[in-house]
């Protein structure tokens, strides 16, 4: 779509051969001389205006693609006038130059300005013609290209979207707990009912701040007490919180659970040794801090948090990353403020 028809050369073949008939028969018309076509069809004067047309649309060509150039004039409407002005003008010398060589070489005699009026008239038509394809082929390709850029946005935004419900709804871990859910059943049902409790009380806080952009830590950490209950009736490594000092603070709904739930899933299971993890701060980062022991098929990296960082993304220039530091691995999060007066 982006390369205009005229530069094809089957067009730049056969075009000038219908337009240069064209303009034979156009002369022929304003002349009174329809009477020659039965004697002289073939004669000299058409292939002159087959040659003329050959000359006028490859220079048409070629200036499209000089106004077309990176370093061409940005606005439109001055580019357009160059083009107009230029081209036109250019395209009358080069016909006044070869109808003098023409006539003065083969019919030796100089032509009179009424020739050169009409031969000039209708190549010079033939420059705004192109003008014209040019024109509209641009503007069908902004036109286009709008629609694409919408579509694709529409796509982006409903991929978006089922990003968010799926991270909302967290199918691991949903039917994780559903199935430990369907064995406990059978053998304890006290059990049973708590990791019920804690399931309905992570996936209750997921749902419920979906719609909210911001919480504060404290909601967070309830949340995640929560969810530490629920992961304790999982086939995962058991999870024990060492020191928690964090001051009050905005976080994004579910990024710690997130980030808590990932490292759990990138250590290796055991049932000997337990997970011990940090939550401090600094002064202007959570810093979630533990002794990595991660599976073979690949680690905790800042790779893994790519979703949470765009959500931080929009609230603070800082990044959310994982670094090493000694035998620590530490997850940083930016530590978010909100207005008093505003809606979260």
């Amino acid at each position: 779509m982006r390369k205009l028809f005229v530069h094809h050369p089957l067009f730049r073949l056969l075009s000038p051969l219908f337009c240069g008939t064209l303009v034979y028969l156009l002369i022929l018309l304003i002349n009174n001389n329809v009477g020659q076509l039965q004697e002289t069809f073939l004669g000299e004067e058409l292939y002159v205006c087959i040659g003329l047309a050959y000359l006028i649309q490859e220079y048409s060509r070629l200036s499209l693609l000089w106004y077309g150039r990176p370093s061409a004039p940005k606005n439109f409407l001055v580019k357009l006038v160059l083009y107009l002005v230029g081209s036109v003008f250019i395209g009358i010398v080069l016909v006044s130059v070869a109808m003098y060589l023409y006539f003065s070489t083969v019919l030796g005699y100089t032509p009179n300005s009424r020739e050169l009026f009409i031969f000039n008239s209708i190549f010079s038509l033939t420059t705004l013609i192109y003008l014209v394809l040019y024109l509209s082929h641009q503007f069908l390709y902004k036109i286009n290209t709008d629609r694409i850029t919408k579509e694709i946005e529409a796509k982006e935004e409903i991929e978006a979207d089922f990003q968010q419900f799926k991270k909302g709804i967290n199918p691991e871990l949903l039917f994780e707990s559903l199935e430990s859910l369907l064995v406990l059943m059978k053998k304890d049902v006290n059990r049973a009912e708590r990791l019920s409790d804690h399931f309905s009380s992570v996936y209750r806080y997921v749902l419920a701040k979906k719609k909210r952009e911001l919480v504060p830590f404290s909601e967070e950490w309830e949340a995640l007490e929560e969810l530490l209950g629920l992961l304790a009736y999982l086939p995962f490594r058991k999870i024990t919180l060492g020191k928690v000092e964090v001051s009050k603070t905005w976080v994004v709904p579910g990024s710690i659970l997130m980030v808590v739930e990932r490292i759990l899933r990138s250590t290796i299971v055991s049932v000997e040794t337990d997970l011990k993890f940090d939550i401090l701060e600094d002064l202007d980062r959570i810093l979630i801090r533990y002794r990595p022991e991660e599976v073979l098929r690949g680690g905790f990296h800042s790779e893994q948090l790519r979703d949470i960082a765009g959500n931080y993304q929009f609230y603070t220039d800082k990044v959310v990353q994982v670094v090493t530091q000694g035998s620590y691995k530490i997850i940083e999060i930016p530590k978010l403020q909100l207005d008093e007066s505003s809606h979260y």
